[in-house]
Parts: structure tokens; C-alpha cells; sequence
């Protein structure tokens, strides 16, 4: 048994679904996590264990040595250990510089943040 729509009621039904398609993407640009994707990654190299990196993209919006973006860039730090379920104890950031000339960076970040877990050692 076969469906039939009416041409223009099909019509009507494409394009509410593609206004309702566009609305959804139009606001996914204000999300804080739209910016934490954008301009950020979390990196667990193979060849170590002990750190990670955060790399970040700087923009003017988010200019390298502004401290409200440089607290906006940890915020994004805390929310990506959240989501993979890392540092439970809390981190440091070991260092903090900008890419090389010459090193392997094919997302062409600007930065990276070395960071470390906290240890927390047992009460007694």
C-alpha cells in the first residue's frame, strides 16, 4: 500500500523542516561550547603519560594576553577534563607558549598549555 502526499502539502512540510533546520544551526554559534570546539583541542600525546596539552587558537576576540579571555581558555580546560573524566583531584598548568615555526601543528593553534593532574594524596 503506497502513501500519496499532495504535492504542495509535501512542498509545505520541506520547508518547515528546512526553517526549523536553520533555526537550530542559528543558534548553536552562541553556545559557549560552539567557541570551546572552534578554538580549542585537548591532546594526550602517545609518547607521554605524565601531561596533556591544550591547544588554543587566539583571535580578537579572544586576544592572547587579555585576562578575561585567558579565564574564558581555563574555563574551556575545566569543561574538556569534565567531559573525558580527567584531573578528578584538580591540575596545573605547566607551561604555557606559543607553537613553533617548524613544530607539527596542523590545526594551526597558537598556543599550548602544558598541563598535569593534581594527585591527592590519602587522608591519614
Amino acid at each position: 500500500m503506497s502513501v500519496h502526499i499532495p504535492v504542495r502539502r509535501a512542498r509545505i512540510m520541506f520547508w518547515v523542516v528546512c526553517a526549523g533546520f536553520l533555526a537550530s544551526c542559528a543558534g548553536m554559534h552562541e553556545s559557549p561550547d560552539f567557541e570551546r570546539h572552534r578554538l580549542s583541542q585537548l591532546v594526550v600525546p602517545a609518547e607521554r603519560n605524565d601531561v596533556f596539552f591544550l591547544d588554543v587558537m587566539v583571535n580578537a576576540q579572544y586576544p592572547a594576553d587579555d585576562p578575561a579571555a585567558e579565564e574564558l581558555r581555563m574555563e574551556w580546560l575545566t569543561a574538556w577534563l569534565a567531559v573525558r573524566g580527567m584531573c578528578p583531584g584538580g591540575y596545573e598548568i605547566v607551561q604555557r607558549r606559543e607553537f613553533g615555526f617548524l613544530e607539527r601543528n596542523p590545526g594551526r593553534f597558537d598556543y599550548r598549555y602544558e598541563v598535569k593532574c593534581s594527585t591527592v594524596l590519602p587522608s591519614g
